[in-house]
């Protein structure tokens, strides 16, 4: 049973009655008993169902006195399949030039010493993407023997770190480095390490315990190596060590973030004249951060491109900053509000994941799949409906791609610390799922 109610026109209680109506049914339907056992809890069962009968009937009674529709979808509920190409989005980086120069010159110059240089800044400036970039520069990669990524987040894990840390740089095999003890993988990492010039990435680090758990796995023999950390905790670089250099990002001006949106909407096409100051007015009001012009363009670029309906989301942007001036979550709920009703639980489903990480495409599918997410599309496989479900996610950069395989396709993604709150938040509010804090 779906009954589908569209929020922005009918009352809120509405909406929340005819959801929890839905998943009555569904509980109903789940915990139905076996036969034998069936007429033992049989008039249970019909009375529950009379008691949700007859919540749905006051419920339409209450539309068609109001004179509210029965059913609304939006325009671009329907996802095309018709279309298998894969799609490459490359991370764009605006701005940062000064940024971007200073450390590159950190990392090729400076001290013989290990170096710690430290990105610092609030979630959303672009931290990963600049480290990325960095990580991959051709003139930087030449500079160093050995190079390895690791993420951290908010919860820190030595033994994952290890290993990541160790897949990314040795010949051993996954399932060899798996089986190491702690020991074995501190000390074949700091092997690895010893007398090379190496280039280690931290990504997302919360606190300076955590390096201060893991420096004597890290050799300083002198040969100018480096370890980048991105952190929105200006005090882990500084603590870090004696010669750590800490670099904060800034917010993206105006300017800036015009340049993102139209590089995100309209690729390498112009922006046409009517839509130049409406555009420029939804770029101001992003505030600064690259995660939420990212995010509001995803969003234009997935409606026509008509004047009044970027007038709408303009509106819609001004009334959640004077709503709430500080907090960019409730700007990138836009993003969710545009979503096709059969996406929202495919994405607030990634709030069950743990944060920062890299999740098996294959196993979400089946994941999604079992919860009964996917909608059958003709001829069209449940997984190949599911793995386009996601590339529309992708698109709207409400999701990014972590690795590829070898044919282009999406290996693991990733969803942004803030997506992922702002998940959570929403799927409590609307009895999807309720995080369970250890």
């Amino acid at each position: 049973m779906e009954i589908v109610v569209q929020q922005q026109t009918e009352p809120e209680e509405l909406v929340i009655r005819t959801r929890d109506s839905a998943y009555e049914v569904e509980y109903v339907i789940n915990s139905f008993p076996p036969f034998w056992y069936l007429a033992m809890r049989l008039p249970q069962l019909i009375e529950k169902i009379k008691l949700i009968r007859m919540a749905i009937q006051e419920m339409k009674n209450n539309i068609d006195e109001t004179g509210m529709p029965k059913v609304a979808k939006y325009p671009s509920e329907q996802v095309s399949l018709q279309s298998k190409e894969t799609r490459v989005l490359e991370d764009v980086v605006v701005g940062y030039e000064n940024e971007t120069a200073e450390i590159s010159e950190q990392l090729v110059r400076g001290p013989d010493q290990l170096q710690i240089i430290s990105i610092f800044g609030m979630p959303g400036l672009g931290k990963t993407t600049l480290a990325k970039k960095l990580y991959n520069d051709p003139s930087i990669v030449y500079h160093f023997d050995k190079r390895a990524w690791c993420v951290v987040s908010q919860t820190y894990n030595k033994r994952n770190m290890l290993i990541d840390i160790l897949r990314s740089m040795s010949h051993l095999k996954r399932e060899t480095i798996t089986k190491m003890d702690d020991e074995s993988l501190a000390q074949n990492l700091y092997k690895s390490l010893k007398g090379t010039r190496y280039l280690i990435v931290i990504d997302d680090i919360w606190d300076s315990e955590s390096w201060d758990d893991l420096k004597r796995y890290f050799p300083d023999d002198g040969t100018r190596s480096r370890v980048i950390f991105t952190t929105r905790n200006k005090e882990v670089g500084l603590k870090a060590s004696p010669h750590s250099v800490v670099n904060a990002l800034p917010f993206l001006s105006k300017e800036e973030c015009w340049e993102l949106l139209q590089c995100k909407v309209f690729q390498k096409e112009y922006c046409p004249q009517e839509l130049l100051e409406v555009g420029k007015e939804i770029a101001g009001n992003c505030q600064g951060l690259p995660l939420t012009v990212i995010v509001i363009a995803a969003v234009l670029a997935n409606m026509e491109k008509e004047k009044q309906l970027w007038l709408d989301v303009a509106r819609r942007l001004s009334s959640y900053i004077s709503e709430n001036p500080n907090e960019c979550i409730h700007i990138l709920e836009l993003s969710y509000k545009h979503l096709p009703m059969h996406l929202k639980p495919c994405f607030l489903y990634f709030g069950t994941f743990e944060e920062d990480t890299e999740i098996p495409v294959r196993k979400l599918i089946s994941l999604w799949v079992a919860e009964g997410f996917i909608k059958k599309e003709g001829q069209e496989s449940l997984e190949n409906v599911a793995e386009e479900y996601l590339m529309v996610l992708i698109d709207r950069s409400l999701v990014f791609v972590a690795e590829r395989r070898s044919d282009g396709g999406v290996k693991t993604c990733v969803i942004h610390d803030l997506m992922r709150d702002m998940c959570l938040r929403i799927a409590e509010e609307e009895n999807f799922l309720k995080a369970i804090e250890e």
